[in-house]
């Protein structure tokens, strides 16, 4: 396990992470969290009873203090947006732009709608909207952290969800365009981004969400707070899709998903279906951002061929 503040990640998992301070542990991918026991039981893969007499073994006769859930509250009684935003977009335009290939007028429209601001360290800023109201923010680092630096192998980029209310931790970056009869959810905003500059010409009447990770709380609140705006309107969600990482952890967590299905109003049932990019035989993981800058250096490749006959 590697600290975070209070926190704890597991190198190998880095969705699994320990809450020292309410004491429980939660595995995003996994869509799993509780106790020392329930951790021993899916981490470990040990019964109840195995990981009850391995607990009682190795705390031996030292003395178990309870602890009281209520007495330690997680959450912001209100949200505050306190990031030091600057004016200047060099930093997003380099990075989104240059480095991950997102499409031009997408990132400068969405900066120029306050959707994304750069802060005083060069992080991207990803604001969290409803009703044109900020009620969140996901910061995105645009600075490679050197290797002995890092908090993780894999963590390349500084990364931070602002602390919030219980109501607003399960929203997210979120676009809209046009109704949102369908809605696609993304595991990171620079995934959805990617998504957006994939299908510009194609998607319409969507609305995108970003979990900022694999987070099913974030799936099923979107489609509730969806469904009561559409259908105050006489209208309904047509399709929902789980735009996640082809690799292990997306692939278990659509699967795990795909059982359920939204009831319209009609009684007519939409399915949660999964849409992943198409992954390379060597690669173990593959991301919308991977398969977007895959797909320009193929048009490059192509373009630079037909020059050379």
């Amino acid at each position: 396990m590697k600290q975070e503040g209070s926190y704890y990640r597991h190198s190998d998992h880095d969705s699994l992470v320990i809450n020292t301070k309410q004491n429980y542990f939660t595995w995003n991918s996994k869509g799993v969290s509780g106790n020392a026991i329930t951790y021993l039981m899916h981490v470990k893969g040990l019964s109840f009873q195995e990981s009850v007499l391995k607990i009682n073994a190795d705390l031996g006769q030292k003395e178990i203090k309870t602890f009281d859930h209520q007495s330690c509250n997680n959450y912001l009684d209100e949200f505050v947006y306190n990031v030091n935003e600057v004016s200047n977009t060099d930093a997003i335009e380099s990075y989104l732009i240059g480095e991950r290939g997102i499409d031009k007028d997408i990132v400068r429209d969405l900066i120029k709608t306050d959707y994304i601001k750069q802060d005083s360290y060069k992080n991207i800023v990803f604001k969290w909207k409803k009703d044109n109201m900020t009620i969140g923010a996901s910061l995105q680092g645009t600075t490679l952290i050197p290797e002995e630096k890092r908090i993780s192998p894999d963590r390349a980029y500084f990364k931070k969800i602002l602390k919030n209310t219980e109501e607003n931790t399960y929203e997210g970056f979120s676009v809209q365009i046009g109704q949102p009869k369908k809605i696609y959810f993304f595991e990171s905003p620079i995934d959805l981004l990617s998504y957006m500059s994939l299908y510009k010409k194609n998607i319409k009447n969507c609305l995108l969400k970003s979990m900022d990770g694999l987070k099913h709380e974030i799936v099923f609140r979107t489609i509730s707070s969806t469904s009561d705006v559409l259908r105050q309107q006489k209208k309904d969600i047509e399709q929902i899709k789980l735009c996640v990482d082809n690799d292990q952890a997306g692939n278990e967590f659509a699967n795990k998903l795909s059982c359920y299905a939204y009831k319209r109003i009609d009684k007519h049932k939409v399915k949660f279906t999964s849409h992943v990019p198409q992954r390379p035989k060597r690669e173990e993981k593959w991301d919308w951002n991977n398969e977007l800058k895959k797909k320009k250096i193929d048009r490059r490749m192509d373009h630079e061929g037909s020059l050379c006959l």
